[in-house]
């Protein structure tokens, strides 16, 4: 949306959401105010015009390209994500979804579970593909290509046992894992492993979801379920709380990519909500269990394969009900269990590399398995541990006692799998867990560790010994690992028990405002109509990091636009914490939105008529919404993000 040609005075709360009379000089007029109850906006007299030239024409986009039988694509942060608007004015009704299903893409392991709104009965999918007679509610999150083919040959259990098997069976190919975290801001710092050639990170998620969900509603379709079609399902995606807007973005795109909605679905078919809010939910409803009452705050620490995200939250009670409310701005990091995995796989390295030539890969990835499977869970910190050697391994000596090897059976010590293995990844969560209780006035009812990294008992064992003092209650709950999941799957059932929310960065657009010499440079200056010399590019916040903002607050603003003419909506992002900066050309602010809105044809209307609009912008969900109103009709926008956003 370009500049309006008036200075905009800040957003404001007030009891009933509607900012308080003020007086103005000149002819301003205030264009935004954050809310929660809407007033008629389309009656406030002229307003400036906010056309920008040759705006492109969206009425008549193109086909989208299909996306299903794909040549291979390059990198997906340089080409824009397509939006995801409704313009229909229909209105979302949620009882047309009597199915929820929740889907927890993770780092390591990925989950399921589903429930029938009539009973909200939680039911977990735990039967998948080639398990083995393994009953376990998640499959591993893996993508196997094989060579010269960017088509997924298999994923989960299936691409983890083709990669054991040697390669003159296979023929070669690439095992995808962790590529989850190619989303994160700071992936180029992670030594990720490498992407199969030719697929990039969003084609890995969509191939991947395509092949869950199959497998998914053929589950569920084994059940009650069957009497519901595709299309009375309403889905809920988990999303690490550290990611970047353009990062959640992706994900809604890949969903629709893969088949799980239609890019043409109310976004309400597919909700997204951060991994550790979702958690919360699952906590709040075995709150009885540990005695927490209207008042008390807890610490959730969710801890999973590649990231650890925490949050604070207070517990209130509203009309009966019991909601939360966020203390803290959450924050977390890459610290999750695959770097606990990746020092094991450093150190087996090191044990082994006199044996390198004769030692097979696969061999090395049984052991791998051995660890993540049985000695990672159960570390207490205190007890040496073992693994056996694989006959794949093919050494040609089962005793070495340079590295601790004694008839095909490796010793580890306990100081060593703390020093080289766990501690460096523990101690980041540890630091992590302190900062946020810094931020939390008064004393800590409750910190409660989830997610599989959240059930590792050394990782319980250093979080009690470090702040048992200073938090009353240190707990995992029953069934840490589908936490997140589970709290999905209620989010989904009532997405109101969170109530408010604390901003993770600075939100605001681009302004003009009146020329200041010497602060606001003269490669912005503009002169308007009314002949006031103004600056073209003033950052106008209307969130400012660290504040406070219910999930149903919205920041308005109102303005005309000349019939038929199209226009757009563009919004900037902060991420620091000292001043906000004053121009959008300052380091530090990102355009992050760009939102087109088409004119639709209104009968009546002339050409070069002034239409009223009003566009919404809100913030307290875990996605960025943005709602234009133009007569009687409705744009609703969730994933339009620049690429420079995150990567």
């Amino acid at each position: 949306m370009g500049p309006p040609a008036y200075p905009t005075p800040p957003p404001q709360y007030t009891p009933n959401g509607i900012m308080p009379p003020r007086s103005y000089s000149g002819s301003a007029v205030p264009t935004h105010v954050l809310m929660q109850a809407q007033p008629d906006y389309m009656n406030n007299g002229p307003q400036p015009d906010y056309n920008r030239a040759q705006q492109p024409d969206y009425t008549n986009r193109a086909p989208q390209p299909d996306y299903t039988n794909r040549a291979p694509q390059p990198d997906y942060t340089s080409r824009p994500l397509l939006p995801n608007n409704m313009n229909s004015g229909v209105t979302f009704n949620d009882k047309d979804y009597p199915i929820v299903i929740a889907i927890d893409f993770g780092t390591t392991y990925s989950g399921c579970c589903y429930s029938f709104a009539q009973n909200e009965e939680i039911h977990d999918i735990t039967k998948w593909p080639k398990q083995n007679g393994n009953i376990y509610p998640k499959t591993p999150t893996l993508n196997y290509y094989k060579k010269g083919s960017s088509k997924l040959a298999d994923w989960g259990n299936g691409a983890k046992l083709t990669v054991h098997k040697p390669v003159g069976k296979t023929g070669g190919g690439t095992l995808m894992h962790q590529y989850k975290l190619y989303l994160d801001e700071d992936y180029q710092s992670l030594n990720l492993p490498p992407l199969h050639e030719g697929v990039t990170v969003l084609d890995a998620i969509t191939d991947y979801l395509r092949a869950f969900h199959t497998h998914v509603l053929s589950e569920i379709k084994k059940g009650f379920a069957n009497n519901y079609g595709p299309h009375q399902i309403r889905y809920c995606l988990t999303v690490p709380a550290i990611w970047s807007d353009r990062a959640k973005a992706t994900m809604r795109e890949a969903a629709v990519r893969a088949g799980i909605v239609n890019r043409n679905d109310h976004p309400d078919r597919l909700m997204l909500i951060s991994e550790p809010e979702a958690a919360a939910l699952y906590c709040e409803r075995k709150c009885d269990a540990w005695n927490l009452k209207h008042g008390d705050k807890f610490m959730i620490v969710d801890a999973g394969g590649g990231t650890v995200d925490l949050i604070i939250y207070e517990i209130a009670a509203q009309q009966r009900q019991r909601t939360l409310r966020e203390v803290t701005k959450g924050h977390g990091g890459s610290c999750g269990s695959v770097f606990v995995d990746n020092n094991m796989r450093q150190l087996l390295m090191d044990r082994f590399e006199g044996y390198k030539s004769s030692m097979q890969s696969c061999g090395f990835e049984t052991m791998m398995d051995a660890f993540v499977d049985t000695i990672k869970p159960e570390f207490d910190g205190l007890e040496e541990q073992f693994l056996s050697l694989p006959a794949a391994a093919q050494v040609e000596t089962l005793t070495d006692e340079e590295i601790g090897l004694e008839d095909g059976i490796v010793r580890f010590s306990a100081q060593e799998l703390r020093d080289k293995v766990f501690n460096p990844v523990v101690d980041q969560v540890i630091g992590l867990i302190d900062t946020q209780l810094s931020q939390c006035p008064g004393r800590m009812d409750a910190i409660f560790l989830v997610g599989g990294f959240g059930a590792s008992n050394y990782l319980y064992d250093r979080v009690k010994e470090a702040f048992s003092s200073r938090v009353g209650l240190i707990a995992v709950p029953p069934r840490g690992e589908l936490a997140v999941v589970r709290g999905a799957v209620y989010y989904g059932l009532n997405p109101r028990v969170v109530t408010s929310k604390v901003a993770r960065r600075s939100y605001g657009v681009m302004t003009r405002m009146t020329f200041e010499e010497g602060k606001d440079p003269e490669s912005s200056a503009v002169v308007t109509n009314d002949g006031v010399k103004r600056c073209s590019t003033r950052f106008d916040v209307f969130l400012r990091k660290g504040q406070q903002v219910g999930v149903e607050d919205r920041v308005s603003k109102s303005f005309w636009i000349t019939y038929p003419k199209n226009t757009e909506a563009d919004l900037y992002a902060y991420d620091g914490d000292g001043p906000i900066p004053r121009q959008v050309t300052d380091p530090g602010v990102v355009k992050i939105g760009d939102f087109p809105i088409e004119m639709p044809y209104l009968p009546g209307v002339k050409h070069n008529d002034h239409v009223d609009m009003r566009i919404d912008f809100i913030f307290g969900e875990t996605e960025i919404r943005i709602e234009a109103a133009v007569k009687d009709k409705k744009f609703v926008f969730t994933s339009r993000f620049e690429s420079g956003d995150a990567m």
